[in-house]
């Protein structure tokens, strides 16, 4: 390798690969020479070349995506080795934290790397941030102090006044715990003459409780055994309501390409994003339109890839993905069965796809009763209705964030830009009422 770098990432392929993607997209365009192996490493000779990289790299960024630590564990786990080798070349570690949750630290790494656990348990880079600040963040606090300060930016003042803010905050917080000290007190008093009565509602409570988790594992046996041929594995956590909605996504799934490949029929829901994380706003804009079925829209590929996506491989134990460009067009034109009609499933664009002249200027359900038709895979509304996140860069940057790209068009796109080959770049984090996204399984990845 001829090329110096400044900055190595180390990641986990299955949680990890979006946000190292991301960090490598966006340190780049601020001047930084980045190593990721997802595009350095094409010749398979893998171990010599990722310590050749980390060797000349001075800063190590490790992405602490869920459970990325685990392998660490085994002696043979690749980012154990990657973590090492940067203690062993006194590389500067520096911790990426997209999950606000991360904890357990010490006890999921080996001896031989657990110098780095106190500055991962307090690490202050957090991907709850917009991703921009994010990263500017990391090199104005972290990396500048090794490679200079290329960004220029103000230096932010952290002593006098906002010091002594800071410690009034924490004498205020001791003179609050002081006085719910007494409150508990009292309240403690009060409950006594309660004892037989609690101990009674704990009873039925726990009785309830014991039914419940029954049925949740008879209804997680079933499904689990339903769909044992995509190796279902529900975490124990999950409620009804999630179970039964990963059960419509993989009911909905059809397989593209043999033991690869797999797209949902539809466009993904509204109804389906709430089933799965409680919440949804999607609908902002379209007010007095029955929201059942409708495309979720108004998310950023960001909150897509890091929110929805990892939530829901964490849940049910399958690779679920956004569908790169190369994938979404191959199953667009029908696999291996291939159609050359203009628009997805026909050539006359009324019979396959919302758009401009026939959606009334409003995005349509993604599987009711007055649905346009599908392609050969039986697939529905790829051209039209909304445009559908692809995870593939578009070949540019808009101040500072990643460009992505989108395919398909929308109920808002004119007749030539719903065709199966239409597509176009966004910005990771744009909100837009006409921007959607279609569900992918893809198997034989780490």
């Amino acid at each position: 390798m001829s090329n110096k770098y400044d900055i190595f990432i180390s990641y986990r392929r299955v949680g990890g690969a979006q946000y190292a993607r991301i960090l490598q997209l966006m340190l780049s365009q601020r001047g930084f020479k980045v190593f990721l192996d997802y595009d350095e490493l094409k010749d398979g000779i893998f171990g010599k070349r990722i310590k050749a990289a980390i060797q000349e790299a001075p800063i190590f960024v490790l992405v602490l995506s869920k459970n990325s630590l685990d392998r660490c564990k085994n002696e043979d786990d690749w980012v154990r080795e990657e973590i090492l080798f940067a203690l062993q070349g006194g590389k500067k570690i520096i911790p990426v934290n997209p999950d606000k949750n991360f904890d357990g630290i010490h006890t999921r790494i080996p001896e031989n790397i657990a110098s780095i656990a106190d500055d991962i348990q307090h690490s202050e880079i957090d991907f709850g941030q917009t991703l921009g600040v994010c990263v500017d963040f990391m090199i104005s606090n972290r990396i500048s102090s090794v490679l200079g300060d290329r960004m220029q930016k103000d230096k932010v003042d952290v002593t006098g006044e906002a010091a002594r803010e800071t410690l009034a905050k924490i004498d205020a917080h001791n003179k609050f715990m002081k006085r719910l000290g007494i409150s508990i007190g009292v309240i403690v008093v009060l409950l006594v003459g309660f004892t037989c009565y609690i101990c009674w509602q704990r009873q039925l409570a726990n009785e309830q409780v014991a039914n419940e988790k029954k049925q949740l594992e008879e209804l997680r046996t079933e499904l689990e055994k339903k769909h044992k041929d995509f190796n279902l594995v529900l975490s124990p956590h999950l409620s009804a309501l999630q179970m039964n909605t990963i059960d419509t996504i993989l009911m909905n799934m059809v397989c593209v390409r043999e033991d690869t490949l797999w797209m949902n029929k539809f466009e993904f829901t509204e109804d389906e994003w709430k089933g799965l994380l409680g919440t949804t706003n999607s609908q902002d804009g379209h007010s007095g339109i029955t929201y059942k079925h409708l495309p979720m829209v108004n998310v950023s590929f960001g909150e897509v890839s890091m929110i929805l996506l990892d939530s829901l491989r964490n849940m049910a134990g399958i690779n679920f993905q956004i569908p790169s460009v190369a994938d979404w067009q191959y199953a667009a034109h029908g696999g291996k069965h291939h159609e050359s009609t203009q628009y997805v499933g026909s050539n006359e664009v009324d019979e396959v796809a919302w758009y401009q002249k026939n959606s009334g200027g409003k995005v349509h359900p993604s599987d009711g009763q007055q649905r346009k038709g599908p392609n050969n895979l039986d697939l529905f509304d790829m051209s039209g209705n909304v445009s559908e996140m692809c995870n593939s860069p578009y070949g540019s940057v808009k101040d500072g964030n990643v460009l992505w790209t989108v395919c398909g068009g929308n109920f808002m796109s004119s007749a030539s830009e719903v065709t199966a080959g239409s597509k176009a770049g966004f910005d990771t984090n744009k909100k837009s009422p006409t921007i959607g996204f279609r569900l992918a399984i893809v198997k034989n990845e780490e």
